[in-house]
């Protein structure tokens, strides 16, 4: 949130690494009788690298509106070779809305965000469709809701956030992603007065496609992967993240704000047969005046 006539710009670079497969919550073996799918079909690696590029305006102290850009760079390795796809993503607007404050630094803002289908859902490689976890954008316009709750003090800060995407009908392709549900908790100690560190705890669920895309049920039918199969889509994860802030308060950089975290798994399962996810970085730039 922001008080009213402030803006912020920020930027964001967040890569992630996947490797070895998941049958659920086991580890198994790059085979046919272990997976059910063909062994030359299966993935054994991924990153994901994203750009995503925000602004934030306050109109009133009660409503801040905030938009996302974000630009995808997708790479998966096969035994049969390796693939990518990349480009813009989905647009997101969003409305902050304050609900309450409190003098003791205690505040709570409810989030109604909308997903806009500008990412590719037609992405190819050697003029084949690529599997759905390769495409840039859901396809559908999604309600994404959340509230957040977050506390400051003096030297220490903390915070939960409960919230969801909501898809709306299906794509041009007839299919639509799975629902997702999100939980965060967080918290962080100041170590100087510029300089912080912090530590959460995140939640996601996300339920299997529903219908399917008729180009990569054609492709099932010779070359049989988890990565054409809507039932191979979405998991639950628990991961945890330590992060570092620094806000510079004098110079000519005075008003930027400097940020990384890193996140690792401490629990998932995913639905079908899916590469485990192993890391992700986040690095992030703000400005606001």
């Amino acid at each position: 949130m922001h008080e009213m006539g402030e803006w912020m710009v920020s930027y964001r670079y967040m890569t992630m690494d996947m490797e070895n497969l998941l049958k659920g919550s086991d580890s198994v073996a790059p085979t046919m009788m272990a997976t059910g799918f063909m062994p030359n079909m299966l993935p054994t690696e991924m990153t994901m690298d994203m750009h995503m590029f925000g602004t934030m305006y306050a109109f009133s102290n009660k409503w801040t509106l905030m938009g996302m850009l974000n630009y995808l760079d997708n790479e998966m390795s096969m035994p049969m070779g390796k693939m990518d796809s990349s480009g813009l993503g989905d647009i997101k607007v969003a409305g902050l809305y304050d609900l309450a404050q409190w003098n003791d630094g205690r505040r709570m803002h409810l989030k109604l965000g909308l997903n806009l289908p500008t990412g590719s859902i037609d992405e190819k490689h050697n003029g084949n469709i690529l599997g759905y976890g390769m495409q840039l954008g859901s396809g559908t316009y999604d309600f994404e809701p959340a509230i957040t709750y977050l506390a400051q003090t003096e030297n220490y800060s903390y915070g939960a956030q409960l919230g969801g995407i909501l898809r709306i009908g299906e794509n041009d392709q007839d299919y639509t992603l799975g629902n997702k549900f999100e939980a965060a908790l967080w918290g962080a100690r100041k170590i100087t007065d510029s300089l912080s560190a912090s530590a959460k705890f995140d939640y996601s669920s996300q339920s299997e496609i529903d219908g399917i895309d008729e180009r990569l049920q054609m492709r099932r039918v010779m070359m049989d992967s988890p990565t054409f199969d809507p039932n191979s889509q979405g998991r639950d994860i628990t991961t945890f993240g330590l992060g570092l802030n620094y806000y510079f308060q004098n110079g000519g950089l005075s008003g930027h704000r400097l940020a990384a975290e890193w996140e690792i798994p401490i629990d998932q399962k995913v639905n079908g047969v899916q590469l485990e996810l192993d890391s992700v970085w986040t690095l992030g730039w703000q400005y606001a005046w």
